[in-house]
Formats: structure tokens, C-alpha cells, sequence
């Protein structure tokens, strides 16, 4: 910064004339990407105390342009946030929002009926949330009578969207659902626009640019194309590490691993199956707990469900559903053996869930994710 007279009648004192016309020879240069720290991003906490990931400031705009592909996304555009800004999609979310001047809409406590009427009463061009809230807003009776229709594009991450939910919010807003993948250590993995979502509510999406994605086994190799494997990665806002030193980092090739198992296309998209520890070995067979949650999903009465495994001496694992009844009548009705009969009826036996716990809630943290640790223990329902 410079204080300067704007006269030359001021003695010796420097003028905005005198700086001027002596030109800046004799000035220091200065960086054009002046030296930073680290960005200090928290997890999620889903699998226990959140943990501080140090993560660099971008040079170049690669990952923000992965964002932008996907959407719409423009400048003096009203957007909705209801993501959370502590965490990295909502950290982001509201970053390019400043950076295109648009005006963001938000409520500190998250409310389905007050996020219409903020959509409706400030003409919003874009929605920007978890999958677990566009839920509540479609759950919420009546949802219909407000006017939507200005919205342009609905931008999704946090946690996993499932083809019903897919199907829900396009035959409610129209298609213009798009969907990031990735993670708090990583930020974006993958994007899959409106178009690529209607085709497919099943896909990630595909590699963005600045974006280098492979698929390893668990003896570090790579996995061919159509075939499950680890999702590694890194881009150039990767984290250099976490706050505590001593957590464990996985990497194979400079690759960080993000924890979840996926496969890649004939297209060259990314699906992404479950979270690595998360797979379930019964019998000698692989199940995905997602599958699961896919199928009962469309179970009429479910009005929410999540699936694990739990320790079995026969089959190793076991697959438990905790479900959350409908106030309805085909949820009233809800019984443990017909909850296995509509598994068994579109998975393989080994998928089939021996627990059923119905529950009031489940357990979410503030992304909207199910923490599993605090679910009540599984018990056998026969």
C-alpha cells in the first residue's frame, strides 16, 4: 500500500505524480502468488473424532473448473446453500460463490419448508446441498406448492445419492440434479452433470481435469477398466497431511487412497460401491451394504434404512438393516421377514439381512451422514 500527497506542493514528500514518473526500478518485486499455509479442513467424524486436514491453496484452477463443468454455476446468480460450511462441500460451495459475486441464501438451522420458501421468495438460481436434505424436501407434505421454477441447476455431495432419490428430485425439480464425488482430504474426485445423472443415477461421474484417478487391489495393482478396486487419487489441492501427525496416510504411486471401492466404465465413468471398510465378506462372498439400502429403498413403508455387517461365528459377517418406519400403514405394517423377502427377492441369498432393528432414527452428523457407532446394537429378528 502507498500514502501519497496527490499534489506536488508537499516539499519532499512523496506524489502519486513523482511515483509515477519515477517508474519502479528501484521497488521490490512482488510474488505473484504470494506464500501461504495450509488450509485446515476438518472431517466428517463419521468413524470417529473429526481430524484436521492440511491442505495447500490451488495455483491453478483445475478442481474450481471440475465444479463449473457439471453446472451451471454463474456470476450474480442467487444460490441456496444448506451444505455446511464447516465442511469441505460447503467450505466450497460458498468460496465459489464469492469468487462469481453471487448472493448467497442460507438458515443456520436447516429447515425443508423454510429452504422453498428462500428458494421461492429470492428467485434462486441454484440449490446447493446434501442428499439427506433433499430428501426432508421432498418428504415434506405439500412441497408442491412452491414455486421452484427459477432454479437452474441442484448441486449434491456430502454423502451417496441413490437412484431413487435421483428419480424423486428429478420429478420434482426437473433435470438439472448434478453430483460431485469426492472427500475432505481430496476435494473433487469426480462430477457427473445433469444430462450424465438422468442417463445414469448410479454413475460418480467422470474424472475432472487436474484430476489423476486409479483403481489399485489390495496388493497395489492396478485394476482393469469394469472391475472393483480402491479409488486412489491427487489433484493439486490433495492434502500434504493432517494436523496430527502420526495419523496414517495410504498412498500407492503418489496416489492417496480415498477410502472407498469403486469401478470405472466403458465410458470412462466412476461408480463408487461402498466405503472400503465397509464391505462385508459373508460366506466367502462380497456384499456392498449399499445395494442393500438401494433395494429397500423402494420398499413401500422404509422411510429410512441403513445397512452394516455384524460379527457372525458361521459366515464371518452377517448383514443388519436398522429401519426407520413410514407413519403409514404399509409402515406399520413392516415385518422382518417380509423385509428379507424383498431383499431375496432382488439380491443373492448372502445379501439378505438375518438382522433386522427398526429404530426411530438414525443417527446423522451434520452432512447428513449415518454415524454408525451410534446406532443401537444389532439384534437377530427371527
Amino acid at each position: 500500500m502507498v500514502w501519497a500527497h496527490t499534489t506536488a506542493d508537499h516539499g519532499d514528500d512523496d506524489t502519486i505524480e513523482r511515483i509515477v514518473l519515477s517508474g519502479d526500478d528501484d521497488l521490490p518485486p512482488l510474488s505473484i502468488f504470494p506464500p501461504h499455509g495450509n488450509i485446515v479442513l476438518m472431517s466428517s467424524g463419521t468413524s470417529g473424532v473429526p481430524k484436521g486436514i492440511l491442505r495447500p491453496e490451488p495455483v491453478l484452477p483445475f478442481v474450481v473448473a471440475g465444479y463449473l463443468e457439471a453446472v451451471p454455476w454463474r456470476r450474480a446468480m442467487t444460490v441456496q446453500v444448506t451444505a455446511s460450511m464447516f465442511h469441505t462441500w460447503g467450505w466450497s460451495a460458498v468460496n465459489i460463490a464469492f469468487a462469481a459475486r453471487n448472493t448467497v441464501v442460507t438458515q443456520r438451522v436447516f429447515d425443508p419448508e423454510n429452504v422453498f420458501r428462500q428458494i421461492q421468495n429470492f428467485r434462486c438460481d441454484g440449490l446447493v446441498s446434501s442428499p439427506i436434505f433433499f430428501k426432508q424436501m421432498l418428504d415434506l407434505p405439500g412441497n408442491e406448492k412452491w414455486n421452484t421454477s427459477t432454479l437452474k441447476f441442484i448441486a449434491s455431495a456430502g454423502n451417496a445419492l441413490t437412484p431413487v432419490l435421483v428419480e424423486r428430485t428429478i420429478d420434482r425439480f426437473g433435470p438439472i440434479l448434478a453430483n460431485y464425488y469426492g472427500s475432505t482430504e481430496l476435494a473433487l474426485a469426480a462430477c457427473a452433470s445433469a444430462d450424465m445423472i438422468a442417463a445414469d443415477p448410479t454413475i460418480a461421474g467422470k474424472i475432472p481435469p487436474g484430476t489423476i484417478l486409479r483403481l489399485y487391489d489390495d496388493n497395489g495393482n492396478d485394476v482393469p477398466r469394469g472391475e472393483v478396486g480402491r479409488i486412489f487419487l491427487t489433484n493439486e489441492t490433495a492434502l500434504t497431511g493432517y494436523s496430527n501427525p502420526d495419523t496414517e496416510l495410504v498412498t500407492i504411486d503418489g496416489l492417496v487412497d480415498i477410502g472407498d471401492l469403486g469401478y470405472i466404465d466403458d465410458n470412462g465413468y466412476l461408480h463408487v460401491l461402498s466405503r472400503s471398510d465397509d464391505m462385508l465378506i459373508v460366506g466367502g462372498e462380497n456384499v456392498h451394504p449399499q445395494s442393500v439400502v438401494e433395494v429397500l429403498e423402494r420398499m413401500p413403508g422404509i422411510h429410512e434404512v441403513h445397512a452394516g455387517g455384524v460379527d457372525d461365528e458361521h459366515t464371518f459377517k452377517r448383514v443388519a438393516v436398522w429401519v426407520v418406519r413410514e407413519d403409514t400403514e404399509a409402515g406399520r405394517a413392516l415385518t422382518a421377514a417380509g423385509i428379507r423377502d424383498w431383499v431375496r427377492d432382488n439380491l443373492a441369498d448372502h445379501s439378505i439381512p438375518r438382522d433386522v432393528n427398526f429404530v426411530d432414527s438414525l443417527p446423522r452428523n451434520a452432512t447428513g451422514k449415518v454415524v454408525a457407532r451410534h446406532l443401537p446394537p444389532s439384534t437377530r429378528e427371527d
